[in-house]
């Protein structure tokens, strides 16, 4: 049987009292209703990495939308929902917190918005990006800080690698090459072998997606502390001139 790794002490230190009982006060809200709630993504891997991050990812196997109407009730803010997606953005004082109802994903083609339905927390995690986001925590009183790693997201932190949950993955959303990059230079890790040989595979695949998203992964590239590393690392594989041919060479 795996070593159950519990991380409740992390989040005492590392996160602010705020967040903490926002997220016991779901969790007791969802076991009440015997549902489940998980702490997931990006704000995991840098809690096992020691980094700081207040950016607040809660999965529901269940209603997120539900859930977060319940919890402006004792927490007083803004819900912003998202219907289609059964998402919710819930803003108070300086803080927010997205919840997510545990989801599947299939693309009708490649480049396309995701189609959506319900689906468990393993499904909800494979669909990622990366092992080392796709980590979880369990916030139900019964087994709170829990660490769920269902696929070695924590053996890559371990090894400093980034790594594609299957080989479609980049054909599946392309923006995944620049997160991935960017993810590779911010954390001074490497792409894993099979994973840097799909992303170079699937370069063609950027033009598949929309300039608004392209945009959006540029703006995200230049809010890093080093930019200029992922675009030398974009240069270096081939992806750069994705974004305009005479970019072929940023040295020449």
């Amino acid at each position: 049987m795996p070593k159950i790794i519990n991380l409740a002490s992390k989040i005492e230190k590392q996160l602010p009292a705020e967040l903490v009982n926002l997220m016991q006060l779901a969790g007791k809200v969802t076991q009440s209703q015997k549902q489940k709630l998980y702490l997931v993504g990006g704000v995991v891997r840098d809690l096992l990495l020691g980094k700081p991050n207040f950016d607040l990812d809660l999965v529901v196997e269940g209603d997120a939308i539900n859930l977060a109407q319940q919890l402006v009730q004792s927490k007083p803010g803004k819900i912003t929902t998202h219907p289609r997606f059964n998402t919710a953005k819930l803003q108070w004082d300086e803080w927010s917190v997205d919840l997510t109802t545990a989801r599947s994903e299939t693309y009708a083609q490649p480049g396309a918005l995701p189609t959506v339905k319900p689906g468990s927390l393993t499904s909800d995690l494979f669909r990622r990006d990366f092992t080392i986001n796709a980590m979880a925590i369990d916030l139900n009183p019964s087994r709170y800080g829990e660490l769920i790693d269902l696929y070695g997201g924590r053996d890559d932190l371990e090894h400093k690698l980034i790594r594609i949950l299957h080989e479609n993955s980049f054909i599946d959303d392309a923006t995944r090459i620049w997160r991935g990059l960017r993810y590779e230079q911010r954390l001074n890790f490497r792409l894993e072998k099979n994973t840097l040989k799909l992303l170079k595979r699937d370069i063609p695949m950027l033009d598949t997606i929309s300039g608004d998203r392209i945009r959006y992964e540029l703006e995200c590239i230049f809010k890093e502390e080093r930019p200029e590393k992922v675009l030398r690392r974009a240069e270096e594989l081939g992806v750069l001139p994705k974004l305009h041919p005479s970019l072929r060479s940023m040295t020449g």
